[in-house]
């Protein structure tokens, strides 16, 4: 009899830590149930709101009813955006713009050639041309990036840049024309001067 009480005494003791053991992990998951019901409460009371007065088979009906109006405007919108995306490529979508001076008696680049393309690279080319004595405009079709007439340099330049985008090749087309053009400018002033030098030298 001794013996018994004993070892029930001994286990006891390990009953109580094994009880404790349990007790723990018990609190533990509670915790955790109670973090988890805190996050997931919102959501179901908005579920619960939505429910009130009706069935789960109501309340999935109507989800569905949602689910198939959200797809029909998702549908409708995918149809707009590409009558959208096909309008854009009809619209203008890349320039080119080259000022130049038409000939030597006027300055500052008033003359232009303008090329406007959409995004199949149709459009028309703007040639204007400024001189002392008149003003002229011309327009030109552009089919596929070219044009069906004969271009002059900054005409085939501004419809280059407006196909191509090669500013890169623009400006040094530009220097290289201002560089012409002062080469013609000086060249013109020095005929002007030695004229004028043979004319006093004959009035003499």
């Amino acid at each position: 009899m001794n013996e018994l009480t004993a070892a029930l005494t001994a286990a006891s003791g390990w009953l109580a830590l094994a009880a404790l053991v349990v007790g723990l992990v018990a609190l533990l998951w509670l915790a955790a149930l109670q973090t988890r019901v805190r996050l997931v409460t919102p959501d179901m009371r908005r579920l619960v709101r939505d429910m009130e007065g009706k069935s789960l088979e109501q309340v999935t009906q109507d989800l569905l009813a949602n689910m198939e109006l959200l797809s029909g405007r998702l549908g409708r919108l995918q149809v707009a955006s590409d009558e959208l995306a096909q309008r854009l490529q009809t619209t203008v979508q890349s320039q080119g713009l080259v000022r130049y001076n038409a000939d030597g008696t006027v300055g500052g680049e008033l003359s232009f050639a303008l090329a406007l393309l959409d995004g199949e690279r149709n459009g028309i080319l703007l040639t204007c041309l400024h001189t002392l004595d008149e003003c002229r405009l011309y327009i030109r079709q552009v089919d596929r990036g070219a044009c069906a007439h004969e271009l002059s340099e900054e005409e085939a330049e501004a419809l280059d840049v407006a196909a191509h985008g090669r500013r890169r090749e623009r400006e040094e087309a530009r220097r290289t024309r201002r560089t012409r053009w002062r080469e013609r400018d000086q060249s013109r002033s020095s005929r002007g001067a030695s004229t004028h030098t043979r004319g006093d030298e004959g009035a003499e």
